[in-house]
């Protein structure tokens, strides 16, 4: 059988001193080496080192050599090396189940996810073995870290976490129409979760076995979802609860004296600088710099959609600007207190603070909802979103380009709508309803 490791390519000497970091597959005492800088999407990173700031792989290490402490970027590498290893022995441990005849050549194909014209080697469909769920979820997710989507790595890893506590033995091959009935049925009933967050956990799980068949781990025609098997909008309501809030009550928000830089008074301002920013996601906040400000115009890229949003600023949210700009000097030029670019320096601590500051801001909302008189009022960040969108419609707008709610999946069709109105149509409406 084929074996892989990570190891730096000293046969083969780069400048100042330094080698190629590789992934060595070896068969029949037959070598070939696969530099990383080949198989990364993350090209910003230096896939090359001396030998003093390497690591060779030891034996407990499973052939994973790694950089030194001493190499800067050292564990943000050191987590896509561990990423791409577990992916080359997965190819192989393919190969294995499969009864597929190692070639270097279909290997490298597989190992950069392209297709390899050969003459294809029939395999007995009794032979086709799977790995076990919990173990391609964990596949994923490094790559997704390794792509810096830490989003969506968190959405995986919680998926992964209910998996584990439904049927932690499962394997691939396990995922059938009975299988996700029976997945359906413990949420509801066990977890008492709603349509809306079983639709969402079903279409992750959806997603990595639709990423199952692609990696050739998976047969096509035994796939469990779709109208004719499991349909997902068929048996679940998945529609965005409409959650906006009357405008009154975003008055009311505003006009609470709160002492500035309180808690408090940070999720009020957050709350408001989203409603009169179109709905601005709180992630999109927590990376919002000064240079995306020029000439009272807001410019930006959605990171969840990528959609480019540039929004003309009003009073309002200049108002908000001001203040921050005056109350806080906070490194990396970011607008808002929520990120340190000292210590917060990878994707997985940025994403991970993110998440901690918008708990910390919702939970802070709803005690404004109290002070309001509105103990009832389920009050988030994300219902700013909701009444931007519900207040903009209400002022007027056409209900052909203004969506009801900002949910995820209507975002960028959303952004799309408002970029099509004429230019200062859009303002025309926000001031009917921010001047309540």
């Amino acid at each position: 059988m084929a074996t892989v490791a990570v190891v730096l390519k000293t046969t083969k000497k780069l400048s100042n001193n330094e080698y190629a970091v590789a992934i060595r597959a070896t068969h029949e005492r037959q070598s070939r080496y696969y530099p990383l800088s080949t198989l990364v999407t993350n090209q910003s990173l230096p896939w090359r080192c001396t030998t003093a700031d390497w690591k060779p792989a030891e034996a407990e290490d499973n052939g994973l050599g790694k950089f030194r402490k001493t190499f800067l970027p050292y564990k943000e590498c050191n987590s896509i090396l561990k990423t791409k290893l577990t992916e080359a022995q997965l190819i192989l441990t393919r190969y294995e189940e499969q009864n597929i005849m190692f070639s270097f050549e279909q290997f490298e194909a597989d190992l950069k996810h392209k297709e390899y014209a050969t003459t294809p080697v029939t395999v007995v469909a009794e032979a086709v073995q799977s790995v076990s769920l919990q173990d391609y979820y964990s596949q994923q997710i490094l790559i997704l870290e390794e792509q810096q989507r830490e989003g969506m790595a968190g959405l995986y890893r919680e998926n992964k976490s209910i998996l584990n506590k439904f049927k932690p033995s499962a394997m691939l091959i396990d995922v059938n129409f009975r299988f996700l009935e029976s997945f359906e049925y413990w949420m509801r009933n066990v977890r008492n979760n709603m349509d809306t967050t079983i639709s969402v956990k079903m279409r992750n799980l959806q997603r990595v076995i639709n990423q199952a068949i692609e990696d050739k781990l998976f047969n096509k025609d035994e796939y469990p979802f779709g109208e004719k098997r499991y349909s997902i909008n068929k048996r679940l309501d998945h529609n965005t609860k409409k959650i906006a809030i009357m405008l009154d009550r975003v008055s009311k928000i505003k006009a609470l004296d709160l002492k500035p830089g309180s808690s408090l008074h940070f999720a009020q301002q957050v709350f408001l600088f989203s409603y009169y920013c179109r709905g601005m996601n709180f992630v999109d906040m927590t990376f919002l710099k000064w240079k995306d400000i020029v000439d009272n115009t807001l410019t930006y890229t959605r990171r969840k959609t990528r959609g480019k949003f540039n929004i003309p600023l009003n009073s309002h949210a200049l108002t908000i600007l001001k203040f921050f700009k005056q109350q806080y000097e906070i490194p990396g030029g970011y607008v808002f207190p929520i990120l340190n670019p000292k210590i917060h320096t990878t994707t997985k601590q940025q994403y991970t603070r993110k998440k901690t500051a918008l708990k910390a801001v919702n939970d802070n909302l709803k005690k404004l909802a109290n002070l309001i008189d509105e103990p009832s009022l389920k009050l988030t960040t994300n219902v700013g979103r909701h009444t931007y969108a519900t207040g903009l419609k209400r002022s007027g707008a056409n209900t052909a380009y203004i969506t009801e709610a900002l949910g995820h999946a209507t975002q960028e069709q959303t952004q799309t709508y408002l970029a099509e109105f004429e230019k200062g149509e859009i303002e025309s409406w926000e001031n009917k309803m921010f001047e309540v």
